[in-house]
């Protein structure tokens, strides 16, 4: 029996899968229904069927949905339970309504292709790209719903088809005691641990022409050396240069991944070296002063990219941001920082420069940390 967040009762749970067009909602939703005998509600075919909008938008070439009307049409069956909803909105339904919201996630330049190949273009794909790539949905869904049922699905480079599938196997057997139905496959889950001056956050990323194109498209930087290898090397380069503004975004990226809320204030940066298309980049983020104001937290991060195995700097920095809380979202992916420094689980290798990051071990529970401060079992 799943309880729905003003406490009432129903005999099946009702899951949102939401995420910018293109992040795969669709296959997913309908697969994890068809896996778990949930009814399928695309929501967007709704609208279309039952006339739930106030005309069409020339400029983003789709209905202007009437919310109101949306809610209502759905008002009786989410009230009876097991439903899966797929919409690429979130913050306009019941919050009572959702035992669970999965906010699905991809890298920009995997979206690019989906969405031209969708045939979108100008404002509709620049705007589209820019909600991913700041995270606007996975905000709006903790802004919307509490905390604890909000979970995200990053999309890389597995196909979408595959990650439905890991998908059903994990949603027919994964039930907490009290029956609510939990995605566990796609768990980014709360956990309690607080940041601490020391603690360092990171992400690694190859950054690809489509990555390149997709900024130049947001930015409008069309700067011939990020896309004519011809004009790169007469500049004195080895090869396509990737916007130096585009690299340091993952230092926000990084950040408000694991704090959704956060509110950058400032970001000094220092270009040391360039960055060509296939690079692998480890971005670092470490915490270097803390200070709680007004219920929320101002902290300082030292920021810095590295490549050729982690030992070149190309980018440092200062960042400052206003956290809503201390409390990190766990990154299943986050490399493990073991007794002989931080390793890949994938290879087992040294991953971060030294001195770089120091070890974190912690006798919370008998549990090591993850380097962004999650637990995982020691």
């Amino acid at each position: 029996m799943a309880r729905g967040n003003n406490g009432t009762r129903r005999p099946k749970p009702n899951l949102l899968i939401t995420g910018t067009p293109g992040t795969g909602k669709s296959t997913t939703a309908s697969a994890l229904a068809e896996a778990t005998n949930l009814r399928y509600i695309c929501v967007g075919d709704l609208v279309k069927e039952k006339n739930l909008h106030d005309g069409w938008d020339n400029e983003f070439g789709c209905h202007i949905i009437n919310e109101d009307l949306v809610c209502d049409e759905l008002e009786d069956v989410m009230v009876e339970g097991g439903n899966i909803v797929d919409y690429h909105g979130c913050d306009f339904f019941p919050q009572r309504w959702f035992d669970r919201v999965v906010v699905l996630r991809t890298e920009n330049s995997i979206l690019y292709d989906r969405l031209t190949n969708r045939g979108y273009s100008g404002t509709k794909l620049s705007n589209n790209l820019e909600c991913e790539l700041y995270q606007i949905l996975l905000e709006e869904a903790c802004d919307s719903y509490e905390e604890e049922i909000v979970t995200a699905l990053q999309i890389t480079i597995s196909k979408v088809k595959e990650a439905a599938k890991q998908g059903e196997t994990m949603l027919a057997k994964t039930v907490f005691p009290t029956g609510l139905l939990v995605l566990r496959s796609f768990s980014s889950v709360a956990s309690k641990t607080l940041l601490k001056v020391g603690d360092v956050l990171r992400e690694t990323r190859v950054f690809s022409s489509e990555d390149v194109k997709a900024y130049a498209e947001v930015s409008h930087d069309w700067n011939p050396l990020h896309f004519d290898p011809e004009s790169a090397r007469k500049a004195g380069f080895e090869n396509r240069l990737v916007h130096g503004m585009l690299v340091s975004s993952m230092f926000p990226r990084i950040i408000s991944a694991h704090f959704p809320g956060a509110v950058y204030v400032s970001q000094s940066l220092h270009f040391r070296s360039p960055v060509y298309l296939g690079d692998e980049i480890l971005g670092l983020v470490q915490a270097t002063a803390l200070r709680e104001t007004k219920n929320k937290y101002i902290v300082k991060f030292s920021t810095k990219c590295f490549k050729n195995h982690n030992e070149l700097v190309v980018i440092d920095g200062e960042a400052t941001a206003i956290l809503p809380n201390l409390e990190m979202l766990q990154n299943l992916k986050s490399i493990v920082i073991g007794a002989d420094g931080p390793r890949s689980p994938k290879d087992g290798s040294s991953a971060t420069p030294l001195g770089m990051l120091k070890e974190i071990e912690q006798g919370r529970n008998n549990t090591k940390l993850l380097t962004n401060g999650s637990p995982v079992a020691a």
